[in-house]
């Protein structure tokens, strides 16, 4: 009873609702917090509009108030709605921004610095550290316009929101679908944006040549209002598999013919076999990358693949290493197994390139 419907897409609130989050914010924040925007309503046939947009029924019950109330993982989940709804409802942030360009010789230096001048809805919803990281270069006094750049990497959100510009999916399908781009090695996750793997491009080129018609973008937004004319009766679905598996059919047998498997070379490391003596190649297996000897089938000595970060452990003094969940979540680890050190957040390290850990340094003088 918390929260409205958890199970839906739709950005619309209530006129009470909206009333309400008025009153509480001008009180709680002041009157230049908040928003007196509308929410759009239902945008496109895939949205589920038939409920409220997902928000805490009472907006007056923070979640300080219930955390004594609440499960670890209820609460955590209450305090994630109140705050992006909170946050909804109120104005922007303003930040002075500065860009700067420094030409020495034939290179050019970028750097590019943002101060936050009124924090709006930052004040309820912080943004993560690197989302929020861009130095002040108030400070400089001449800046000039810069250059056109190329278009910014995919992080998670923006590629769900092209998807959705594109009619690709359903709300229930994004994530799935990074999931396996990812679970597959397409795709790589390097802090927030998403890189296209040197698998993924040679998938992606054998596909788009054996396969156009289906790659093409508009294939799956066709395919789903196609789907959709059938859940609705308008179209007899034997009809529609009898348009389109034969060619489907033909193109996958042409394909198994003539097709070679994609090859993608091995990157060689400076690990050397024990066993054999050659430099070790990164392969990929089902959960990730893994250290495989060139010389199989006669040698086949495999180590666990570890990326190191050039920062010793503060409580063992061994290196620091990348892992990554079942999930594909990247955490930090101690790279000796017997040491329990873990962390979400990446580790900064002082001047002897030990990792800085606050929360371990107050425990231990506890």
């Amino acid at each position: 009873g918390l929260i409205t419907y958890l199970r839906t897409d739709s950005v619309r609130i209530s006129d009470e609702a909206f009333e309400a989050a008025k009153g509480f914010i001008g009180e709680r924040y002041g009157k230049e917090y908040i928003s007196y925007a509308r929410p759009q309503g239902k945008r496109d046939q895939n949205v589920q509009d038939a409920h409220e947009a997902i928000r805490p029924t009472y907006i007056e019950l923070t979640p300080t108030e219930l955390k004594e109330q609440l499960q670890r993982d209820e609460y955590r989940l209450y305090q994630l709605i109140w705050n992006r709804y909170v946050a909804s409802r109120m104005t922007p942030a303003r930040y002075d921004t500065t860009s700067v360009r420094l030409q020495s010789g034939t290179h050019t230096f970028a750097a590019n610095g943002s101060k936050l001048r009124f924090d709006g809805f930052l004040s309820v919803y912080k943004l993560s550290e690197d989302e929020d990281s861009k130095q002040d270069l108030s400070f400089l006094k001449e800046s000039q316009r810069h250059q056109t750049e190329p278009p910014a990497h995919y992080t998670e959100a923006s590629l769900v929101k092209k998807m959705e510009e594109d009619g690709i999916g359903r709300p229930s399908t994004y994530a799935p679908t990074i999931t396996t781009l990812m679970a597959r090695h397409y795709i790589t996750k390097e802090k927030r944006s998403l890189f296209v793997t040197e698998l993924g491009t040679a998938v992606n080129d054998l596909m788009r040549g054996s396969f156009p018609s289906i790659v093409d973008e508009q294939f799956t937004a066709n395919m789903e209002y196609m789907l959709d004319s059938v859940a609705e009766g308008r179209t007899d679905w034997k009809s529609l598999i009898r348009n389109f598996y034969p060619d489907l059919k033909s193109a996958v047998d042409e394909a198994e013919k003539n097709l070679s498997r994609v090859k993608v070379a091995d990157q060689v490391t400076d690990v050397i076999c024990d066993k054999c003596g050659r430099n070790m190649v990164i392969k990929y297996g089902p959960h990730g990358k893994f250290l495989a000897c060139p010389g199989f089938p006669e040698c086949r000595n495999t180590k666990p693949f570890v990326e190191k970060i050039g920062l010793k452990c503060p409580r063992c003094g061994s290196d620091i290493v990348i892992r990554r969940s079942k999930k594909g979540r990247i955490f930090y680890a101690c790279e000796n197994q017997d040491c329990e050190y873990v962390s979400f957040t990446k580790p900064r390290g002082d001047k002897n390139g030990v990792a800085i850990e606050k929360k371990l340094a107050n425990a231990e003088k506890q």
